[in-house]
């Protein structure tokens, strides 16, 4: 099986709504956003869904059959790998790809991530939280500024499930993720073993050089 990691900036490991909008009222700046959060309900009993598929314990097969019927042309969907890679231009404004993790051993959902290109363009993060913001309310919290640097904007939601829009920096390439905490763990420790196993045999090859 092979070992493969989809960037997920600014969060250490791996590499999806409507057209990208800017709000009416757009907020400027992590400060403004945290003072609306404060306003507003709070995001923690609404389900996380992707084309109407509860991701909480969803499986491969459910969310490939979801992703077929919204039109995502699948570059590669194969079971002997963790993440399954679709072209997501014709699905979301703004967005070339998306990404889908698994954990091998159950098949349920692990992560899913778009990626938005956005060469020099600092307020594409801005843009993708906005657009977030409109179905899952104020983030639970914001890191860093728009303008500058890196930017991490996280939803906490019920049963361990996560948003977040994040971009690092100096690439402004921005990157919109949904994730099942324990189910992502339980991917990535699978990726782990299955690196050292493969670290092992080829050191296990060498060793007749020494």
């Amino acid at each position: 099986m092979e070992v493969k990691r989809v960037k997920r900036t600014p969060w250490p490991g791996a590499h999806a709504l409507a057209a990208v909008l800017l709000l009416a009222g757009v907020v400027a700046g992590a400060h403004a956003l945290q003072a609306v959060a404060r306003e507003r309900p709070g995001p923690a009993d609404t389900d996380l869904e992707l084309f109407g598929v509860p991701l909480k314990g969803a499986t491969r097969d459910q969310l490939r059959e979801a992703l077929k019927r919204h039109g995502m042309r699948a570059t590669r969907e194969d079971d002997r790998y963790w993440l399954d890679f679709y072209d997501a231009t014709d699905v979301l404004e703004g967005a070339s790809e998306f990404y889908a993790g698994y954990v091998s051993a159950t098949g349920r959902f692990a992560f899913a991530q778009y990626e938005f290109p956005a060469f020099m363009d600092t307020r594409m993060v801005e843009r993708v939280v906005n657009m977030v913001s409109t179905k899952y309310g104020a983030p639970s919290s914001v890191k860093g500024r728009y303008g500058l640097g890196e930017v991490r904007a996280s939803w906490n939601l019920e049963g361990g499930m996560e948003i977040e829009v994040s971009r690092g920096w100096p690439d402004t390439t921005t990157y919109l993720t949904f994730i099942d905490t324990a189910a992502d763990a339980e991917m990535r420790s699978e990726i782990d073993a299955e690196k050292t196993a493969q670290e092992r045999i080829k050191a296990e090859g060498q060793s007749h050089a020494f």
